[in-house]
């Protein structure tokens, strides 16, 4: 990801430079490093350096080089610095990020670290030091971008460190973001990880199976996790909504039809008086009114 026509290029500091023209491509290590461990040698693995707007050559952000690093997405090049003093904790000036949080954030452009290599490179950051449960800018831990990401070894890595799963991000947890998200393999390991609060709602009285029966795809197998967990089929939000309620909101007839073999209450009301088939007529969807009327 060669950045030698930014048009402050030359004004950039010599480890950065060497991290934006590295050669990922070059099996051998030794080489493909060696302008990075001579800029190094002249200054530090560790340390923020300023990035210059491309229009007005003005510094707009600090940032390390293992962020940096990160954010190029090579194995050998993270590692290096993390071998050579890098501050696994030290952030960027922007959105408050750590190494952590770009390793476990969505891929950019370029990247060749897979994912096993994430989640290790995270294990080696911890063993440094490294934060699991850092904040950002916007309030997102490394947990809930975990969730969002669907990253389930990178999640293993942070489970082993003892990160804290019940972290609130606008009103949720990672828990609520994986269920919402059909996250099956993430949701399962929050599950069985004994820290995880199950019993938990949202400003809105939501629980984590109302954010399941609201799948951003019709899938059953995250509302099952959720029912095997004890989760209750009927439990109402603020509204009086329960799950069941939810899918036919959202047209979701396998979620819905789960819910129903759980015993799902048609009978129930929510506070503006109205049941599933209310709803469903509301709504105008026909395939979750016609399950509704086969019970």
């Amino acid at each position: 990801m060669s950045r030698q026509n930014h048009p402050f290029y030359d004004k950039h500091d010599d480890r950065l430079k060497a991290l934006w023209t590295m050669d990922r491509s070059n099996s051998n290590v030794q080489e493909k490093l060696s302008k990075l461990k001579e800029a190094v040698s002249k200054g530090s693995a560790s340390g923020l350096i300023d990035i210059y707007d491309d229009k007005t050559g003005e510094a707009r952000a600090k940032v390390t080089p293992l962020i940096i690093a990160c954010f190029e997405g090579d194995y050998d090049t993270i590692q290096y610095l993390i071998d050579n003093g890098a501050d696994p904790n030290q952030c960027e000036s922007e959105h408050n990020l750590t190494a952590i949080h770009v390793l476990v954030d969505g891929p950019y452009k370029g990247q060749t670290i897979t994912e096993s290599q994430r989640a290790q490179l995270i294990r080696n950051l911890v063993k440094k030091g490294g934060d699991v449960n850092h904040i950002d800018k916007h309030q997102l831990a490394p947990i809930h971008k975990v969730a969002i990401n669907d990253r389930p070894d990178c999640l293993d890595a942070l489970i082993e460190a003892n990160v804290d799963p019940n972290i609130v991000f606008m009103g949720e947890r990672a828990v609520s973001i994986a269920a919402r998200q059909n996250r099956e393999k993430i949701l399962k390991k929050l599950l069985d990880y004994s820290k995880t609060k199950t019993d938990v709602r949202n400003d809105n009285g939501g629980t984590i199976l109302h954010f399941a029966a609201a799948g951003m795809i019709d899938t059953s197998e995250c509302v099952e996790l959720l029912i095997k967990a004890g989760l209750d089929v009927n439990s109402k939000d603020q509204r009086g909504n329960t799950p069941l309620m939810v899918a036919c909101f959202f047209n979701k007839p396998r979620i819905l039809k789960t819910l129903l073999s759980a015993n799902g209450d048609l009978t129930i009301k929510n506070n503006e008086g109205k049941d599933a088939v209310a709803i469903c007529d509301e709504r105008d969807v026909e395939e979750c009114k016609a399950i509704i009327q086969q019970k």
